[in-house]
């Protein structure tokens, strides 16, 4: 009997030991949480102090800004546009900031960057310029006439709006070029849908988009081509009446139109 005992003796003693540190790892801390040093967390962003001269580092932003050198540039802007949202050195950094995008052809973030200016300072001395940049950054995003147009449309907007907010603007000449751009390729690419709806057959989903162009009643080789487009939709079914309305179109707008003479060869007999 005596050789067990010190066997359960030893079993009991471990017993208790683990029972122990159990209570011990579940009793609460006597840690002081109010002492920083005890709690890791990550610091806010903190600006420059001391040595950050705000009006130096411009200085230095611009000189680099002259030399191209956007990227170097644009990080001191930033910097800048942290320091304050209401003065003037902070309002030319901003519109800076927008520039630096704009010149490194990253057009969406200059977008942001150039309404932000017109957020922060809505009656700022550059937010001319900065309507003229948001439209002209839409239309350098803008894809050709096959794709989607949603850049096209934005680049349109803006366009109309900086020319009813800035009638004698010395750039209305450029606004109204790059809108007249913007105009034809929406119409191309009405007519690129109603010619694939003219090749798969579908002469109704076709005639839709050609009478949206012939709507603007915008003269050029896109209305040429939608009306010869359309006169082939109206041989096809074989409505003369139509046709004729076509011809008479085709003859007074584009008399050198080549599609004038089978119009008439159909309208005639």
């Amino acid at each position: 009997m005596k050789k067990y005992v010190l066997p359960i003796l030893f079993l009991t003693i471990l017993t208790s030991l683990f029972f122990m540190n159990l209570l011990i790892a579940q009793a609460p801390s006597t840690m002081n949480w109010n002492k920083e040093e005890d709690v890791t967390y990550e610091k806010p962003f903190e600006l420059p102090k001391g040595d950050f001269d705000p009006h130096e580092k411009m200085g230095e932003a611009d000189v680099l800004y002259q030399k191209r050198k956007f990227s170097k540039a644009r990080d001191i802007y930033e910097i800048i546009t942290y320091m304050s949202k209401g003065d003037t050195l902070v309002k030319r950094a901003q519109y800076q900031l927008a520039n630096c995008y704009f010149n490194m052809k990253l057009y969406e973030d200059a977008i942001f960057e150039y309404e932000q200016l017109m957020r922060l300072f809505p009656y700022s001395q550059y937010n001319e310029d900065a309507n003229f940049k948001i439209g002209s950054a839409w239309f350098k995003l803008s894809y050709p006439p096959a794709y989607d147009q949603q850049e096209t449309i934005n680049a349109l907007q803006q366009f109309n709006h900086f020319i009813a907010q800035y009638p004698e603007s010395e750039l209305i000449v450029d606004v109204e070029n790059m809108k007249t751009t913007c105009i034809n390729k929406l119409l191309e690419k009405k007519y690129l849908n109603a010619h694939i709806y003219y090749m798969m057959g579908y002469y109704n989903a076709s005639l839709m988009y050609l009478n949206e162009i012939f709507d603007e009643n915008i003269p050029g080789e896109i209305e040429e081509n939608a009306l010869e487009l359309a006169a082939k939709i109206y041989i096809k079914n074989k409505n003369w009446d139509k046709l004729a309305d076509i011809g008479e179109q085709l003859s007074s707008r584009y008399p050198d139109s080549a599609f004038i003479e089978k119009i008439n060869a159909h309208t005639t007999n």
